[in-house]
């Protein structure tokens, strides 16, 4: 069996979870071994989340401190997406953000109401391409989420949405009891 390079974009993502002791009870079988979605269930509940990765930042600024990722969507993602956002399930996007060194990768974690401010999924020009952008200022709680259907500035000022860059405990871990 040959592995794609998505692949591995999907095992940084579950080795990620399970380092961080986030241990699903139950990963549901893949309608479409193809398809780079994942179900899985942990006490939190069920969760439905598909991953893409990017091997290194389309643009990095020294003097800013900051790295951009492009992550693209093809039509037949966005009708895929489009088609499988009302399930049940807690519906996520993991981008992996690759970098070299690969332990300066990190994985944004975006819940779909985000990602579907950043892209047109009912686009009129199906031919228009797609994408999200997930920029990281070093030393920045947040990663900054933008994208074809959304601005990352607006007359000046920052129009980028933000999602805390440490947020798989809070999203997928069991809850702590104080």
């Amino acid at each position: 069996m040959n592995l794609a390079k998505e692949d591995f974009y999907c095992g940084a993502f579950l080795s990620f979870l399970l380092n961080n002791k986030i241990v699903p009870a139950l990963f549901e079988e893949r309608v479409n071994s193809s398809r780079k979605i994942y179900d899985f269930t942990t006490d939190k509940g069920g969760f439905r989340v598909y991953v893409k990765g990017s091997e290194k930042p389309s643009s990095e600024s020294q003097l800013k401190k900051s790295s951009i990722w492009n992550f693209p969507f093809t039509e037949k993602q966005i009708d895929e997406i489009k088609g499988i956002e009302s399930e049940e399930k807690q519906m996520y996007f993991a981008f992996v953000c690759g970098k070299i060194p690969l332990n300066k990768s990190r994985i944004a974690v975006i819940p779909a109401d985000i990602l579907f401010q950043c892209i047109d999924i009912d686009r009129s020009d199906k031919y228009k391409s797609q994408s999200v952008k997930i920029k990281l200022v070093k030393g920045c709680w947040d990663f900054e989420v933008y994208g074809t259907a959304r601005a990352d500035r607006i007359n000046g000022l920052d129009n980028t949405l933000k999602v805390r860059v440490k947020n798989i405990d809070e999203l997928f871990s069991k809850e702590v009891m104080v």
